[in-house]
């Protein structure tokens, strides 16, 4: 068994640096967005669309990706993910045209679409399930530390060797860590000898239909889908998006400060990873009170946020307020246990994909969101050449992260088929 630990945390290692890498290609916009708008003379919408075009290519990959990941596995799957996300982010280093921006982020969604729930299918494979949710939690811990060199580490990088070097050095990260998967990691324990702890070797066809049948008629799966969408879709749009903008704009702070605010939202998120286990505990191992409870702390925080504050916190209260935010956002982990006792293992990789399409589904739509109200909402006011906007103006179109939020503690009350039996009898014998 030590072979086979050496050979699991091995795998499990070199995937979740991907994720590192995953997660901070996906927030970097929020950190490159004014040096790259001032270069390409973009506008509000269009640098939203240019963020969101990640999301959308994200989310629309997650059906298709969960379906690849079941047939060729997490080795393949995460590979060439790995290659597409590093050649996206070279792209975008060189790119001189707005169009190209677009094929880059585009390129950077269809690679990191895959790289989180290859993740966790290896995961599912390797690791019993009693350990799952401890490996999910320091995953979550080891692959946001990639959210937080989205942040200040990257606006220092910016500032010495500007954004399109440094999308250049992250690219050429990418393409080595390819190599690195190509040659360390194995599909599956079988190939180094050892039977898995985890779920064993499908061997029987996937049939497309059923794997559809099986995930979308499974109300836990839309119940953890909007867990997705609310509690982790409003960090993502806010920390990777709009977040860096909304605070130089709002407090005249410089963009490195900015994102030193920012990453308190990425810290709580790392400490909740360190946390959730315990917490699940405390709830009882019953993962839907859990994000029901994070949904409510959200909802609250957003209410200080833009109705107690009116959009404009003391700078004093900003980590704190951001730390709350992130911290609750974790609680979207234990969405992946919460399926892993509610789907066949055959579908593990489609179900996975499906739920992790919420987040990106509720971005995009935040995203582009922002971006029209604010063009809309222009007064032609511009700081050091790029365009500004007012607290107001941010404070009605961030509204949508309080509707968002509240809608996690509603679908949080969807049952799964199993509450539903436990409910009908207890409803008849009342009758």
């Amino acid at each position: 068994m030590k072979s086979y630990n050496f050979y699991k945390w091995r795998v499990w290692t070199i995937l979740a640096f991907s994720l590192v890498l995953s997660l901070f290609h996906r927030g970097a916009m929020g950190v490159i967005s004014p040096s790259m708008s001032l270069d390409l003379n973009a506008s509000a919408s269009q640098m939203s669309n240019i963020a969101s075009v990640t999301f959308y290519t994200y989310a629309l990959m997650q059906i298709p990706a969960g379906l690849l990941l079941d047939r060729y596995g997490y080795r393949k799957i995460n590979g060439i993910g790995m290659l597409i996300t590093g050649l996206g982010a070279l792209l975008l280093g060189v790119t001189s045209s707005i169009p190209l921006a677009y094929i880059s982020r585009l390129l950077v969604g269809l690679g990191t679409s895959v790289i989180f729930i290859s993740v966790l299918k290896a995961q599912s494979i390797w690791f019993s399930r009693d350990e799952f949710t401890k490996a999910s939690g320091l995953l979550a811990f080891i692959g946001n530390t990639g959210g937080v060199l989205a942040t200040f580490p990257l606006a220092f990088l910016v500032t010495y060797i500007g954004w399109r070097f440094s999308m250049i050095v992250m690219g050429i990260i990418c393409l080595l860590l390819f190599v690195v998967i190509f040659f360390y990691v194995k599909n599956h324990p079988n190939d180094y000898g050892y039977e898995p702890q985890g779920e064993a070797k499908n061997s029987s066809p996937l049939h497309l239909k059923d794997s559809f049948k099986s995930v979308i008629f499974n109300t836990a799966i839309w119940r953890n889908f909007f867990a997705l969408f609310t509690l982790v879709g409003c960090t993502t749009a806010f920390s990777g998006v709009w977040g860096t903008n909304y605070l130089i704009t709002v407090y005249q702070i410089t963009e490195t400060k900015a994102s030193f605010y920012i990453s308190f939202i990425l810290v709580g998120l790392i400490v909740g990873a360190l946390c959730i286990h315990p917490i699940l505990n405390w709830f009882n191992h019953q993962p839907v009170l859990c994000q029901r409870g994070a949904s409510i702390l959200m909802t609250l925080c957003w209410v200080y946020f833009l109705l107690i504050t009116a959009g404009k916190p003391s700078l004093v209260v900003l980590p704190i307020l951001f730390f709350l935010i992130g911290f609750s956002a974790t609680a979207h982990i234990l969405s992946f246990t919460d399926i892993t006792d509610r789907c066949t293992s055959d579908y593990s990789g489609l179900a996975s994909s499906f739920i992790n399409a919420g987040e990106f589904i509720s971005s995009s739509v935040i995203t582009l969101f922002i971006g029209i109200f604010l063009d809309l909402t222009y007064t032609g006011t511009t700081m050091n050449g790029v365009r500004s906007y007012t607290p107001t103006q941010y404070q009605l179109c961030f509204l949508i992260f309080l509707f968002i939020s509240a809608l996690g503690i509603l679908t949080s009350f969807i049952p799964s088929k199993q509450e539903k039996e436990k409910i009908a009898p207890s409803i008849a014998s009342t009758n």
